[in-house]
């Protein structure tokens, strides 16, 4: 049998020479060999906790990469990689009993490719992590991913076509804390598109999209759905004098957020002569959701010249219509805009200008109102209302875009009523990122018939000197209303903004001043902001750049929590000691204060890098002090790191 298979590959390896065809054939094969070593200090006061952590942590690990082909690297391409890094640690605390522990880090994963250069291609993959990781320096994570998943293409003049599936269980568990999420998602997609010329191009796409996930507090949640798009963009005329643009989509999801929603967009430009241009839009969307029905249709349209370069006129017009199952609303809004720009001597003036003139209607019983799946980004340094008043706090429910996720109110986000309305900010070391984007359900009180006209006025001027490197920029809107009825119960935010700043860019320096003065009748406040960032090169060797903002808020209705003051500051050195030996300095401070959210964060790394040919070597200490409100850590550490490539 032996000499059989050696007789094969030596006919395949004859038969690769002369007709390029073998049994197998290693391309590449590529890795790296590491260590890693920390020690670290960790101490935690305060929300009745008082303890001291002294922890030891030793890691290694091999990477390896393969690329061959099977018969001829137009059959079957196969890319494998693996990793595996085993690791041991030992904590030792004063008021919890020491541990040890041994854990292992490892990683698999495959992809196959069949016939890349041909009109059908296959692409198989399938990938398993295991890792350990840091969420903001706060929290440690313990995260298990599995991920399989291909996708067949169908390349052709007629109707090529896309097929992909996708299957994942994610597991993860914040050391910690002990809490636990899990998540298993299925998604089988499929894409065709015709395009008949440059000016005629059409899209179909369909998923198939399956969710579970299991929270912290063994809580299951699940989705199942489906989702049809359809897109086509015809252009008609020379120079694309006319254009369409249809989208249509559909979407079908079950499980514990029923849904059914059905939308569609038509939108048309059409460029007329003397500088004229004609662009409307409509627009229709339809949902069913935990048996309430809304729909909804909306019209915008406008007119625009241009005269020249320099001024730029728009007639605006929108109508919006929506049926709810428990009320009736409709929009109308008038507008007019100019945009102008003049060389003046030594620099470039831009003036910005628009009216809008809106009505509104509400016609209902009062009611509880629920609201689902309202999007927002959390800012840190932003404040974000949640859109309407009289809110249920209790019924408050923030989630991923999945909707499969629940955070927790206290862990990942907290809240504050400011008036009728209620403000909504994320906690650092949560699951929710610096400018992440949730999703909120929520109840609210709503009143019954009502009418009310608004007219808003915008103004944003900006000058700019010396090729842009002086400019001040003032911006100032009001926003009144008329012809009210009934509106004692409502809500309107009646605000005067003045927002004036100017800015230096020169060179490597950045810097500027900028000061907004809100009244609001809902939440007025004074803003001054203020923030520089440096970046220069002092030679080849040394590298320093610095980041640093300031914002104030006085906020002008509160009695509690009036002050809200925020601080960032980065800064970084790397300075070049050797040809391929570089020292490197990070240091970033933040500090908040205000109700909620008084935080003092200071951390730093010092670390030297050496690359001598192929071996990278990395020794460093790190410094991390919290202190959030009322919560304080203080963490040090020393780490090593030692990476051979081949």
């Amino acid at each position: 049998m032996l000499f059989f298979l050696m007789a094969l590959f030596e006919n395949a390896k004859s038969q690769s020479i002369n007709n390029e065809f073998y049994l197998w054939k290693l391309h590449t094969i590529s890795g790296e060999a590491r260590f890693n070593g920390i020690y670290r200090e960790q101490e935690r006061k305060g929300m009745n906790i008082n303890e001291f952590q002294k922890s030891s942590y030793m890691s290694g690990g091999i990477l390896l990469k393969t690329n061959s082909s099977i018969l001829h690297q137009n059959f079957l391409m196969l890319d494998i990689n693996a990793a595996y890094a085993p690791e041991t640690s030992k904590d030792n605390f004063i008021i919890v009993p020491d541990q040890s522990e041994v854990r292992t880090s490892k990683k698999i994963g495959a992809g196959a490719t069949f016939f890349k250069e041909k009109m059908i291609c296959l692409n198989l993959f399938a990938d398993y992590n295991e890792s350990y990781s840091s969420r903001e320096n706060l929290t440690d994570l313990k995260s298990i991913n599995k991920h399989l998943g291909g996708t067949l293409g169908i390349s052709n003049n007629v109707l090529p076509m896309t097929l992909d599936f996708h299957k994942r269980k994610w597991e993860e568990e914040e050391i910690q804390t002990g809490r636990k999420y899990e998540m298993e998602q299925s998604i089988f997609g499929a894409r065709i598109s015709k395009n008949f010329n440059k000016q005629f191009r059409n899209e179909f796409r369909f998923s198939h999209d399956e969710n579970v996930s299991i929270n912290q507090d063994f809580f299951r949640v699940s989705n199942t759905a489906n989702n049809f798009d359809f897109n086509s963009h015809i252009e008609l005329g020379s120079k694309q004098k006319y254009s369409f643009n249809t989208i249509i989509s559909n979407l079908t999801q079950q499980g514990i957020n029923n849904l059914k929603r059905l939308q569609a967009n038509e939108s048309v430009k059409i460029l007329l002569p003397m500088n004229l241009s004609i662009f409307g839009n409509y627009s229709f969307f339809n949902m069913l959701q935990n048996l309430n029905t809304t729909e909804q249709h909306s019209l915008n349209s406008s007119l625009q010249h241009n005269l020249f370069k320099s001024l730029q006129t728009r007639i605006n017009f929108e109508y919006n219509t929506l049926k709810h199952t428990v009320y009736n609303e409709k929009n109308t809004k008038y507008g007019l805009d100019f945009n102008y720009t003049k060389i003046i001597p030594g620099g470039q003036l831009q003036l910005a200008y628009k009216y809008e003139i809106y009505h509104k209607n509400y016609n209902s019983n009062p009611l509880i109102l629920n609201v689902s799946y309202e999007e927002y980004t959390l800012t840190d340094s932003k404040i974000i209302l949640l859109k309407l008043p009289n809110i249920t706090m209790s019924s408050i429910i923030v989630m991923d875009a999945t909707t499969t996720i629940i955070y927790k109110n206290g862990l990942d986000y907290f809240l504050i009523e400011r008036g009728k309305y209620i403000e909504i900010k994320r906690i650092p070391g949560g699951l929710i990122g610096e400018n992440m984007v949730v999703f909120i359900d929520y109840t609210a009180t709503q009143p019954g018939i009502y009418k009310y006209n608004s007219n808003t006025h915008y103004l944003n001027s900006n000058i700019y000197f010396f090729n842009n490197i002086l400019s001040f920029s003032y911006k100032f809107s009001t926003q009144h209303y008329f012809n009210l009825e009934n509106t004692e119960v409502v809500t309107l935010n009646y605000f005067t903004q003045h927002i004036a700043s100017t800015q230096l860019d020169f060179k490597f320096i950045n810097a500027g001043v900028e000061y907004e003065d809100y009244k609001s009748s809902i939440i007025p406040y004074q803003m001054t902001r203020y923030y520089i960032n440096f970046q220069k090169n002092f030679g080849k060797k040394l590298l320093f750049m610095l980041n640093g903002n300031m914002q104030d808020y006085v906020m002008l209705n509160e009695t509690q929590g009036r002050y809200q003051k925020y601080l960032d500051a980065t800064s970084r050195l790397i300075y070049a000691v050797f040809k391929k030996t570089n020292l490197n300095i990070d240091v970033m401070y933040r500090k908040q204060s205000g109700r909620g959210i008084d935080l003092d964060l200071f951390t730093s790394r010092t670390e030297v890098i050496s690359i001598i040919n192929k071996l990278y070597l990395s020794v460093g200490i790190e410094l991390y002090r919290r202190n959030y409100v009322g919560e304080r850590i203080n963490f040090k550490s020393i780490y090593l790191k030692i990476v051979r490539s081949f």
